[in-house]
């Protein structure tokens, strides 16, 4: 007990502060045992949701998969390639209008601005005469989805990155009000070379394996039982064990 308080105040506890935390210990030991005695741990989901997670935890502590070969790391990050790709980065311009101004005519107005800004040869510095002053830019260059969608919201991001580059497309709504948007460029950042992510891939790897092997282990305490499942109208399967409705 000196030790963990030493540990985590950088300094021994005075001879007071140690019979402060023994008692609180002690008390903290009987409630424990008390509580037990008494059945308390039977039917809480709470407490028995931690126990379960406990051996979870136990169990993966105590796996350790063996050093993978170059080989099956290659292996490994050939279908996972994907996932080690930085995210594509978007170049989006828009035009804001804004509905507490004139609602009834919002998606009038937007549609004129549209047929306007399509005939240009190139985006306008001035976005004053096509649409409302907005809050923050106009535009937006190299962002990632997840930024854009900081700004603008899910619902908005979801409609433009899906828009042909070039062009000038709309109305399209966010949260702020109504948009004409261009995407001007799309950045797809190629897949990394292995080497460049080894570190990376080996963590991973042993990540996965740790959780399958896991995984493994409970199937095996599962399969130790039979699980008689009462008055429920759809069967219910339960891995590595025979279901009973």
């Amino acid at each position: 007990l000196g030790d963990q308080w030493t540990r985590l105040w950088g300094r021994p506890p005075t001879q007071e502060e140690l019979g402060g935390i023994v008692r609180d210990h002690v008390r903290t030991q009987i409630l424990y045992k008390e509580a037990m005695a008494m059945g308390l741990d039977k039917g809480d989901f709470v407490i028995e949701r931690r126990l379960a997670q406990k051996v979870e935890l136990l169990a993966q502590g105590l796996i350790t998969p063996e050093d993978p070969s170059e080989e099956e790391l290659r292996a490994w990050y050939d279908t996972h390639q994907e996932d080690y790709r930085q995210p594509d980065l978007y170049s989006v311009t828009h035009v804001f209008f804004d509905p507490d101004k004139s609602d009834a005519t919002t998606l009038d107005d937007a549609e004129a601005a549209l047929e306007k800004l399509s005939a240009l040869d190139s985006v306008p510095d001035d976005f004053a005469s096509y649409g409302d002053r907005f809050m923050l830019q106009n535009h937006y260059p190299s962002r990632t989805e997840l930024e854009l969608r900081k700004l603008f919201g899910r619902g908005f991001v979801e409609q433009v990155v899906n828009l042909e580059p070039g062009i000038w497309h709309g109305p399209v709504l966010s949260g702020y009000g109504t948009h004409l948007v261009m995407i001007s460029d799309v950045l797809r950042p190629p897949v990394p070379a292995f080497e460049a992510v080894e570190v990376q891939v080996r963590e991973e790897w042993f990540k996965t394996q740790i959780d399958e092997m896991s995984d493994r282990f409970v199937d095996n305490l599962v399969a130790r039982y039979e699980i008689d499942v009462e008055e429920v109208s759809v069967p219910i399967t339960v891995p590595g064990s025979a279901a009973r409705q």
